[in-house]
């Protein structure tokens, strides 16, 4: 299911393909994977069933396209929690200091919200076809959110990094931005609203774990 990476589009065709992943990004998160064709896919986007097979072989060659292109977006707008370390000026007291530090993520919900719930379903749903690489990313993305998660509590409440405590609270913190994913849909509010309570809920599992 391997995207044709080989193959280097002009600047059209980088506008083609770029638009089919916006396509197929939409429709899979709205839809899930399998109950979008290629035919819609090429019908959505109004470009020639060639360029499909020409930029990415298969439906599962777009799908990775969609999740490698989705994952480095949200890679790119991590750098406030992955530089942790090196901070000086964060705000005094665990509640202010966590709530900073889940802006860079609350932000990220609203910023790709097609592919953070594509991600979600995906999750709990993968896909029937042949489609490992692309659930490979879906791992990566998870798995480097747990990590930030874990980072940001270790930073906010003193714990260590890689404790109990820690990834019981990034747990906790990355199930209710599943749950945001999932309803902001149905909803129509914005992450930032129904997340506002996330770092007030997850002082209060720290104080309930540490007690």
């Amino acid at each position: 299911m391997t995207e044709r990476r080989s193959v280097k589009p002009n600047k059209r065709g980088a506008r083609s393909r770029e638009l089919v992943l916006d396509t197929a990004e939409r429709l899979m998160a709205e839809y899930g994977y399998e109950g979008v064709s290629v035919a819609q896919i090429v019908a959505e986007a109004s470009i020639p069933l060639s360029s499909i097979y020409h930029y990415f072989g298969s439906k599962d060659g777009v799908l990775l396209g969609v999740m490698e292109r989705g994952a480095r977006r949200f890679f790119a707008t991590m750098p406030v929690m992955t530089d942790l370390p090196n901070m000086t000026d964060l705000p005094d007291g665990q509640e202010a200091r966590l709530r900073f530090l889940l802006g860079a993520l609350t932000t990220e919900l609203d910023r790709q919200p097609d592919f953070l719930r594509l991600l979600t379903v995906m999750t709990v749903q993968p896909p029937v076809a042949s489609a490992e690489q692309a659930l490979e990313v879906v791992q990566r993305v998870r798995a480097t959110a747990l990590q930030l998660l874990c980072r940001a509590a270790a930073v906010s409440f003193g714990v260590d990094e890689n404790g109990p405590v820690a990834l019981t609270l990034s747990r906790f913190a990355l199930s209710t931005i599943d749950g945001t994913i999932l309803a902001r849909k149905s909803e129509g509010i914005a992450a930032e609203e129904i997340l506002a309570n996330l770092p007030t809920a997850m002082t209060a599992v720290h104080a309930a774990l540490t007690a």
